[in-house]
């Protein structure tokens, strides 16, 4: 099971550029991977994120790609991973902790919230090959 989503906030290069710090220091990844391009001063940050629950037997792994360009950045946001279906449903105790994609998806929404930028969800459109 994949799950893509992309999204495009817009607004000041400064604020922006402080995205992929804060966002390491608000959501601990497993594992971070960044790249600066000098010529051009754009950012490349990636987090992992895993998480493994041993009920129901099922990894899950977020890995999120922010792309720095100047007065906008892309975000994508991927989850592979999981279970699905009567097996892997989760059980009432699962459910009191947030999962590792709502931590995270959270953590972009209350940013762009929280500097008044404007963020929006592009579609993905699937191959039909």
């Amino acid at each position: 099971m994949d799950t893509i989503r992309k999204f495009v906030m817009y607004g000041p290069s400064e604020t922006l550029g402080s995205f992929g710090d804060q966002m390491l220091e608000a959501t601990k990844p497993q594992y971070v991977f960044n790249h600066e391009c000098k010529d051009s001063g754009d950012r490349i940050h990636v987090h992992i994120y895993e998480e493994h629950r041993k009920l129901i037997n099922s990894s899950t792994t977020v890995t999120v790609l922010v792309k720095h360009l100047g007065d906008k950045l892309d975000i994508d946001f991927v989850i592979t991973g999981g279970r699905m279906g009567f097996r892997g449903s989760l059980s009432a105790s699962d459910n009191v902790e947030p999962t590792v994609q709502e931590s995270v998806y959270d953590y972009i929404i209350e940013f762009s919230e929280r500097h008044g930028l404007t963020i929006q969800e592009t579609k993905v459109l699937e191959d039909k090959g």
